[in-house]
């Protein structure tokens, strides 16, 4: 069994991912960094995923995203914190799904788009950066989201610690890894 986290780009998944894997003793798995890897090996060159999408195109970036996520399914005790991409595909929602419990941090729209400022827009904003856009693809995701979710957590006013604090009362009360 794994834990999966979900959640709109910037709402601090790899970040929590990270800090649980380190308090509970388990592997961490970036799924965009892991798309890194499997494009070096197959292609001979680093790029970062971003990159991957804009000299290669989205649609080889999903193909390989597929990829590393069906080769996921053999592992065991991770957490792993896919793009905040990876749930719109039916197909990856399935997988991740079958990964183990998935946990939704949810982040408010304009604290998502406050933090993305300081680390860098994604792609699909940089046509059009304001929170009204945002807004509106953060409705489509949130209910994709909620759906594939066995919890939530609004990590909104939360700092790392205190949302990491959060996930593994969540794993004590289902005791899930043998947490009590």
């Amino acid at each position: 069994m794994n834990i999966v986290f979900i959640g709109f780009a910037s709402c601090g998944k790899s970040a929590t991912a990270w800090e649980l894997s380190k308090r509970i003793n388990l592997k961490f798995v970036d799924l965009d960094k892991e798309i890194e890897v499997r494009y070096y090996l197959s292609h001979g060159k680093e790029l970062h995923y971003r990159d991957i999408i804009l000299k290669e195109g989205p649609q080889l970036f999903f193909e390989i995203e597929n990829e590393v996520l069906g080769r996921l399914r053999y592992l065991s005790d991770c957490v792993v914190a896919p793009g905040g991409g990876a749930p719109l595909c039916e197909q990856n929602r399935a997988v991740l799904k079958q990964l183990g419990p998935v946990i939704y941090l949810k982040t408010a729209p304009a604290v998502v788009l406050e933090r993305m400022k300081a680390k860098g827009l994604p792609l699909f904003l940089r046509d059009d950066p304001g929170i009204e856009n945002l807004e509106q693809i953060w409705h489509k995701r949130d209910a994709i989201y909620a759906d594939m979710a066995d919890h939530t957590i609004d990590n909104s006013q939360l700092t790392i610690g205190r949302t990491t604090d959060r996930v593994v009362d969540i794993l004590k009360e289902n005791r899930l890894f043998g947490l009590k």
